[in-house]
């Protein structure tokens, strides 16, 4: 600790960051005024995207990921292990869908061959 300009005494924190008009105390501090935050709504054409092609895919439930920001789609049909695949995009997602339901047919044939 040391003092300052104005007499005052700093503390480390201080020297750290020093107060200035950009640099003011948060609102998470003790005692400050707790008002009210507006929530957020991220990336609401893509969740709706992903509530559409949910709809459109009975076999599918399918979402997207706001932490990822991928679209996620899980198999809720009995298949021969779980199914979860993963895109950037609806039409990649679909794809893969397509081919992982392709994947599954043809390890049920295989199973029910032997």
């Amino acid at each position: 600790m040391s003092k300052g300009r104005t007499g005052r005494i700093r503390s480390e924190a201080d020297v750290a960051h020093p107060p200035s008009a950009g640099n003011r105390p948060g609102r998470h501090r003790v005692g400050a005024w707790t008002g009210r935050v507006d929530a957020r709504r991220w990336d609401l054409a893509k969740r709706a995207a992903a509530a559409q092609l949910d709809q459109m895919e009975p076999a599918w439930h399918v979402m997207y990921g706001l932490g990822s920001r991928r679209f996620v789609a899980m198999a809720i049909w009995h298949a021969p292990r779980p199914l979860r695949v993963e895109a950037t995009t609806l039409d990649e997602l679909r794809e893969l869908m397509r081919e992982a339901e392709l994947g599954a047919m043809a390890l049920l044939v295989g199973m029910s061959a032997s």
